[in-house]
């Protein structure tokens, strides 16, 4: 088979043979364009002895099988199409009638190799005002030649993007879309891009979840229109979800694209941690009215180190586990304090009445929301479990205390489970177990690591859960360091 029936692009170029210099600059491309896989017709190698020139010409343009037709204008190009003169002018009368009457635009265009001295393009008047591709400046060649072997094989560089689906809240009933969804996508779409002042439109985002999350509380301790309290609870929790499934979409834009604005995630995470206790002056309350937020601190923390973990940031957390995250304690006779990351694992006090009132006897009603509702998308429920253990064992394994401070609700699911979680499974790794040893466990030895993780195979952090799960097991303990 030949070279011509096996190319899926084949494409004609039209050019005047202006100079020497010109014919070589045409015959180049059509070389450097045929290494690139495209199958060109080109009068130098298509047209012999004996061939009709006027036939060649309205084959090489009309024929169905030439799927580009290259339109070369210089100076004298122009001149020759316009005055309708030599072969130039024979192909101007088979290209105009062609141009104007097809269907399919992207079939033709002109490549402009010269322009007069205003800068104007030497195109002839049959193309028009249509677009072209500018090779007049040879420092833009490069640039220019993307351009031409992207329309070639019909990959431009900028495409429509896949169509989603219709908004939510426009099939779901609710009245209106997330509060926060302007500020939310301005700060996406910022990171997304590196713009400057990107930083600034995620903490505008924070203000803004904030009094959501404020805003979205339930209404009182005997709940409202008779709805028991823990439900209340509940609602007032999913209500808040996607919010806080907000903080970690933007989570992953600046691992991925703007690391160095990860304070403003750190301020956002104070910011929610407030939400869990009364603000100063605040004189009515029950212990009910934050519960929602605790159950929302716990999800929005751990949904970050997760997000984190899947873009192997540890760096990143590193900083949010060793970060002080303000707190104006209203309680605390010092006012003002700070607290560390295992005051996002808070419980809420009302699950334990929802068990009583629902008679189901659920061991871990947190966990079971994380479960329902990290499903799909990102991150992932297996990635909020790897948190989950990373948050339990970091200061046990780091601090050689049997002391922890954070409750791995989500854990409660791997009863049963009979391998490392990934971040862990990686640590078989010497070299990999190094790194994140020195990044988030004090450096310590394998051995010792080893140890102190299997020193918590005895907790037991569930009543009446069986198998309760096995520490060392999703810890990998027994392969840790045990390759180069």
């Amino acid at each position: 088979m030949s070279e011509r029936a096996e190319a899926n692009r084949k494409a004609f170029i039209s050019y005047s043979w202006s100079t020497p210099e010109h014919k070589a600059w045409v015959r180049r491309l059509a070389e450097r364009l045929t290494e690139d896989g495209v199958y060109i017709i080109l009068d130098e190698w298509d047209l012999k002895p004996g061939h009709d020139p006027i036939h060649f010409m309205e084959q090489s343009i009309t024929n169905p099988e030439v799927t580009k037709v290259m339109i070369v204008c210089d100076r004298v190009y122009k001149e020759k199409a316009d005055g309708r003169a030599g072969g130039v002018g024979t192909e101007t009368q088979i290209l105009t009638p062609e141009i104007y009457r097809m269907t399919d635009q992207g079939k033709y265009a002109a490549l402009v190799t010269e322009v007069d001295d205003e800068g104007n393009a030497y195109v002839p008047t049959f193309y028009g005002g249509r677009i072209f591709i500018d090779f007049s400046d040879p420092e833009r060649e490069e640039e220019a030649y993307e351009e031409l072997i992207r329309w070639l094989n019909d990959a431009p560089l900028h495409t429509r993007p896949k169509l989603g689906k219709t908004p939510a809240f426009l099939t779901s009933g609710d009245a209106k879309p997330l509060a926060t969804q302007s500020r939310f996508r301005r700060a996406k779409e910022a990171l997304d891009r590196g713009v400057p002042g990107a930083a600034s439109l995620v903490r505008d985002f924070g203000e803004g979840l904030i009094e959501q999350l404020i805003g979205l509380r339930p209404p009182g301790s005997s709940g409202q229109n008779d709805v028991p309290i823990d439900e209340a609870v509940v609602n007032a929790a999913n209500a808040m979800r996607p919010y806080v499934k907000q903080v970690h979409e933007l989570t992953r834009s600046i691992a991925r694209t703007t690391p160095q604005a990860f304070d403003e995630i750190l301020a956002i995470l104070e910011l929610v941690l407030s939400t869990t206790d009364r603000a100063r002056g605040t004189t009515a309350w029950t212990p009910a009215t934050f519960d929602a937020n605790k159950i929302m601190a716990y999800e929005a923390f751990l949904g970050v180190i997760a997000t984190l973990l899947a873009e192997r940031q540890l760096d990143l957390i590193a900083r949010a586990l060793d970060h002080p995250y303000y707190y104006d304690d209203p309680s605390g006779g010092h006012g003002r304090s700070t607290k560390d990351f295992g005051d996002f694992s808070q419980y809420a006090e009302v699950l334990e009445y929802r068990n009583r009132r629902l008679n189901q006897n659920r061991a871990d009603w947190q966990a079971d929301f994380v479960h329902q509702h990290y499903q799909s998308g990102s991150p992932s429920f297996v990635r909020m479990m790897e948190a989950d253990l990373l948050l339990f064992i970091r200061r046990p394994v780091s601090e050689e205390s049997k002391y922890y401070s954070w409750f791995p609700h989500t854990l409660i699911y791997t009863g049963g489970w009979g391998s490392a979680l990934e971040l862990f499974a990686r640590m078989e790794s010497a070299q990999f177990f190094a790194l994140v040893s020195q990044k988030l466990f004090g450096a310590v030895s394998p051995q010792v690591f080893k140890e102190r993780v299997s020193a918590l195979n005895g907790e037991r952090l569930w009543r009446g859960v069986y198998p309760g799960m096995s520490i060392g097991s999703i810890a990998g303990v027994g392969q840790v360091a045990s390759r180069p």
